[in-house]
């Protein structure tokens, strides 16, 4: 039995710290929606708690769930360039696919954009279904809840799903709730255009070019879609029409109403290769980039005082049993490194190889969150903490004898730390 839980362990840190693969990202295509990836409920087994320690209280972030595209510009763009194409007699037989497809999408999808879809509202039920059933002693007798979030109309939906399905399995819980410009400071704070005055230096723009040439021509994709090549050369920005597309598509993934995709308008490789061009833009803006100094990460730091400050108040005994905040990868993806969590706050250098080491869709998929888990023993004055991303064990770089469950004292310490020496 002892050799079988040791190797259960060690095929549990492979899993979770393995290294992403070309071969894997081509296997499974869904995977190259990144960011518009719809929630996976595939999880890893949870370790059990150090004995004798139960959970007493729950910190979350949750971003919203899936959503129509985020700009109905975008939608109308796509619509007009095709059908501008057309009636050009410009579009090859597979062109005229792909514009039936884009106007099904852009009436489906009008006045909708950015949206809450039916699939995102699931999303949040079953994460607050999982949540209670896996740790039901903060939502047991004496639990009060505090929900803040962002202003945005989906993810206000998004909360609503959650805290119905909260209501619907514990109806007496009192909740709080707030949504305000007062305290989207941390829910959701976006400084971009101090990322991109990091990034303009000469050192990335070489890496950015070097990156840029090791992707696939959109070559094969606009000749397979565009028959005058000499109306596509005047009138198509070939790589932007194809991420476009590439974007629509990964969207699709939760969309409710239509039952199509654009996959196969795509090779394998330009799949995997335009998700590496929206992967190499949220680790530069919101992730760890070096080039940047890591400055996309600094817009979490209100985020991650206000974690601190609010496991202060709980266990200094303010009568809180969870704290749900709801907001957007903008906020999480920044929060996960600066937190310093195992595949979201690695610096790596040569963007060419990025993906081997960080992937959005692994961070802020729709419907991402990070939950913070407390426990507390009648035997044992530490409190311990667990955190989970995407409901999968994460862990930090702590020493620990019972990882992935910290001394909260260690892992308060550590984020303390960060945010006192934090530079811009």
């Amino acid at each position: 039995m002892r050799r079988f839980l040791i190797l259960a362990a060690l095929l549990y840190c492979t899993a979770a710290t393995a290294q992403t693969t070309k071969e894997y990202m081509i296997a499974h295509p869904e995977k190259t929606a990144g960011n518009q990836m719809a929630y996976s409920t595939d999880f890893r087994p949870q370790t059990p708690a150090p004995k004798g320690y139960k959970p007493f209280y729950i910190s979350h972030y949750g971003r919203h769930g899936s959503r129509y595209h985020y700009t109905g510009f975008d939608y109308m763009m796509m619509r007009n360039t095709i059908l501008k194409a057309d009636s050009a007699n410009a579009l090859t037989p597979r062109g005229k696919e792909l514009r039936d497809r884009i106007c099904k999408l852009y009436d489906d999808g009008f006045l909708r954009a950015g949206d809450l879809t039916q699939t995102g509202f699931n999303q949040h039920q079953g994460i607050a279904k999982r949540m209670i059933e896996n740790f039901p002693e903060p939502f047991g007798k004496n639990a009060f809840i505090d929900v803040k979030s962002s202003t945005s109309h989906r993810v206000l939906a998004s909360m609503d799903a959650f805290l119905q399905q909260v209501k619907s399995m514990r109806p007496t819980i009192p909740v709080r709730t707030e949504s305000s410009r007062r305290i989207m400071s941390y829910i959701n704070l976006e400084e971009r255009d101090s990322v991109s005055r990091r990034l303009n230096n000469d050192a990335w723009k070489q890496e950015q070019a070097k990156f840029e040439k090791s992707l696939v021509s959109p070559d094969r994709f606009i000749s397979s879609i565009f028959s005058d090549a000499e109306y596509a050369k005047k009138n198509i920005n070939a790589v932007s029409f194809m991420r476009k597309i590439s974007e629509l598509n990964a969207n699709m993934q939760g969309i409710d109403d239509l039952d199509f995709d654009f996959n196969d308008f795509f090779t394998p490789e330009e799949l995997f290769d335009t998700w590496q061009a929206s992967n190499l833009y949220w680790y530069s803006n919101f992730g760890p980039c070096p080039y940047a100094n890591s400055r996309g990460l600094k817009c979490a730091r209100n985020l991650l005082k206000n974690f601190i400050d609010e496991a202060d108040k709980a266990l200094a005994g303010n009568g809180t049993t969870a704290t749900l905040r709801f907001g957007h990868d903008t906020g999480l993806c920044p929060l996960t490194g600066l937190m310093q969590l195992e595949g979201c706050s690695d610096e790596v250098k040569d963007m060419t190889e990025l993906y081997k080491y960080w992937c959005d869709y692994k961070i802020i998929p729709m419907a991402g969150n990070l939950q913070i888990i407390f426990y507390n023993s009648q035997k044992n004055t530490d409190i311990l903490v667990k955190i989970m991303l995407n409901e999968n064990e994460v862990k930090l770089p702590l020493t620990s004898d019972t990882a992935p469950y910290y001394k909260w004292t260690d892992v308060r310490t550590m984020w303390k730390n960060t945010l006192d020496n934090l530079k811009f």
